[in-house]
């Protein structure tokens, strides 16, 4: 026993007996760590900020690309509502030169009957044209998709002449 009245250690293998143990100094690795620690550190925060610039970057990639999308779908909808307002102007003249009395419809198209994921409702308004008993002005409104959220409306007019100049026999 030492003379300050502190058991004696145990020597470990390979040690003199009574060397003196040795305390840590600051800068010296623990036992079974690799490098110094600060590098350990600085590695750690150089890999972190890596993880954020990539997170950062793939998100950016990911926004772009679903803001693409959405303007594609827009543009497709917008293309679909133009063809059904032109098949709603052909539709006003046939259906007028059946009937001169034709006033217009509300035309609604099924999901089915497009061929598509979405429904359609396309107004056709006819009135007549002032001073001229032979003509009507058509004029339609093609929303497609049918949903107010993502609604694109397409719209046209036309003159329209009657067969036979209107005047019923």
């Amino acid at each position: 026993m030492p003379s300050d009245g502190r058991p004696q250690r145990a020597n470990r293998p390979g040690e003199p007996p009574g060397s003196p143990r040795r305390r840590r100094q600051r800068g010296d690795k623990p036992r079974g760590s690799v490098g110094p620690p600060r590098r350990r550190g600085a590695i750690l925060l150089v890999v972190i900020v890596l993880l954020a610039i990539v997170s950062a970057l793939s998100f950016s990639m990911i926004k772009v690309g679903l803001v693409r999308r959405q303007a594609i779908r827009s543009e497709q909808w917008g293309v679909q509502a133009g063809w059904l307002a032109e098949s709603a102007l052909e539709r006003a003249a046939w259906r007028l030169a059946a009937d001169p009395d034709y006033a217009g419809e509300t035309w609604k198209l099924s999901p089915e009957e497009l061929g598509r994921d979405d429904s359609a409702v396309v107004t056709i308004e006819v009135e007549g044209v002032p001073g001229q008993p032979g003509r009507r002005a058509v004029r339609v409104k093609a929303d497609y998709p049918d949903a107010l959220r993502h609604r694109t409306r397409r719209s046209k007019q036309q003159i329209i002449e009657l067969p036979g100049g209107g005047i019923k026999p």
